[in-house]
């Protein structure tokens, strides 16, 4: 089961709807539930919930957005949240600190071991192995990424998704799978990243993500990213997993603060 909320608010003089149907692709169905004064599957102000229930297989929801006018606005944001229902959702199974007043629980686990390859529009493929890749004052243009997690713990993955300029977005994929294109000279202009599986509560989600011509992100689990307008293309990008160590962990931060980063040239690079 899913929940479609309206995380925007447009201007009352410039409303935008957004309808959602099922669309003639996968072999499941889909039961859409939608809250009080909703009608027609229609979400048009702020707090709009619809929840859908995907049942008999794989199911594809189309989202339509209607204007209603001919200006251009901010792009409106429609979240979209996975109800969980594995135990995770008990009330001790997650981290629990303990009687003594302390910010951490005693841990000596090191962040996960990520290796991030991006191919960078001109370069070809940039391994870095602290999940760093590209500039924030950058304009050379990313145009896919790929995230290799080493012994990977169990009960927990990483997946992302992307979208390449000119196109929609991509099925999410899990570690180990390159998302976007290769020698296109197309950029990619939104990408999202979601931990998954029983322990993802274990693990905490850190990173930026940074689009030509604004200041870096910082990454929020289970979003779609992008540039003010949709449209910038994606030039830096920092992907960090770490245990759950700190019950009020100061805030994560911006890596390019230290100009030193370890990025080296693959050097084998194929084709799309």
């Amino acid at each position: 089961m899913y929940i479609f909320r309206y995380a925007s608010q447009p201007p009352a003089d410039k409303p935008v709807c957004i309808a959602l149907q099922q669309a003639p692709l996968g072999k499941g169905s889909i039961d859409f539930f939608p809250g009080e004064g909703i009608s027609k599957n229609m979400l048009n102000k702020l707090g709009d919930t619809i929840v859908a229930r995907v049942k008999g297989g794989i199911a594809t929801v189309l989202i339509t957005e209607y204007h209603m006018f001919d200006d251009t606005i901010e792009p409106i944001d429609l979240r979209i949240d996975r109800i969980d229902n594995s135990p995770a959702i008990m009330r001790g199974f997650s981290v629990i600190a303990t009687a003594v007043a302390s910010t951490a629980i005693e841990s000596d686990q090191a962040p996960a071991a990520l290796t991030l390859t991006a191919h960078i529009q001109g370069e070809g493929d940039v391994v870095s192995s602290i999940g760093l890749v590209g500039e924030h004052n950058d304009t050379r243009l990313i145009e896919g990424f790929c995230v290799d997690w080493d012994n990977k713990p169990e009960g927990v993955d990483l997946v992302y998704t992307s979208t390449t300029v000119g196109s929609g977005p991509r099925s999410n994929v899990a570690t180990g799978t390159y998302t976007g294109m290769r020698n296109q000279s197309l950029g990619l202009v939104a990408a999202g990243f979601s931990l998954v599986g029983p322990n993802r509560h274990f693990y905490e989600l850190l990173g930026h993500i940074v689009f030509s011509g604004h200041a870096p992100q910082r990454i929020a689990p289970n979003q779609i990213m992008h540039g003010p307008t949709g449209m910038e293309p994606l030039v830096a990008l920092h992907i960090c997993i770490k245990p759950v160590t700190k019950m009020n962990a100061a805030r994560y931060k911006s890596p390019w603060d230290n100009s030193a980063t370890q990025q080296t040239l693959s050097s084998a690079s194929q084709s799309a």
